[in-house]
């Protein structure tokens, strides 16, 4: 029996999720944060939709080593975004450290393992009075999309924003896909209300993404309230 078989046989006899819960959250589109490969193997055969793959969580995520990264699109039976981040902390950025995130968006975007690519990236910059920082978003938007059209999420430094209608018309403009926001409180519960505001200004140019403190227990309110089309968390099944 191969290790991928024996892997997932052995997660279906021990898992304590009933298949009617799997079968729920299929319903959803479902964005996995996941740091290893063993996260990634059960997000796929949970019902995700979409991995965003980063590491160090404590840290809120930094960009995953090429390593892993080629593991885990071996492995994946859904698209895979990667983080692009090289530290935890805040989210205003030298030149040095944009010039380091291109230089991995390029590696990244050379990456291909059993025939796959990634699927996207992720990240966000802000200047230090809480704006967006567009020339900084603009360099790495264009670094991405060169020879490529790959999703790419502006991910939730856009939750410190000063002024979220003005931020989320920035990064339109900017050509982002998505936007990952818990609705600029400390979880989307909280915040899905506004996220609500946010789909509705968006009006379809940008894809919301609802996240931070989703789980089985609040997924459905927060999905019904906030009416983003895609869900994203680390504890979603």
């Amino acid at each position: 029996m191969s290790n991928h078989l024996f892997f997932f046989r052995t997660l279906l006899t021990s898992c304590t999720f009933p298949f009617s819960y799997i079968c729920r959250m299929r319903k959803y589109f479902l964005e996995s944060c996941c740091t290893s490969l063993e996260e990634v193997r059960r997000a796929c055969l949970m019902g995700a939709s979409r991995i965003e793959l980063c590491e160090k969580i404590d840290l809120g995520g930094v960009t995953p080593s090429i390593s892993l990264t080629e593991k885990v699109l071996e492995v994946s039976t859904v698209p895979v975004n990667v983080m692009i981040r090289p530290r935890g902390g805040n989210f205003v950025y030298t030149r040095e450290e944009l010039e380091e995130m291109a230089a991995q968006i390029k590696a990244f975007k050379s990456l291909i393992s059993n025939g796959k690519f990634v699927n996207g990236f992720v990240f966000g910059a802000l200047t230090p009075d809480r704006q967006v920082d567009t020339s900084a978003t603009r360099f790495l938007v264009n670094v991405s999309k060169e020879n490529a059209t790959p999703q790419i999420t502006f991910h939730r430094a856009f939750d410190d924003v000063a002024d979220p209608q003005k931020a989320l018309e920035d990064i339109i403009a900017l050509g982002c896909t998505h936007l990952l926001t818990s609705g600029n409180r400390e979880d989307a519960f909280k915040g899905r209300f506004n996220i609500a505001k946010l789909v509705a200004q968006a009006a379809g140019r940008i894809t919301i993404i609802a996240g931070k403190g989703i789980r089985k227990s609040n997924m459905e309110l927060i999905a019904e309230d906030s009416k983003a089309p895609q869900l994203h968390g680390t504890n979603l099944f």
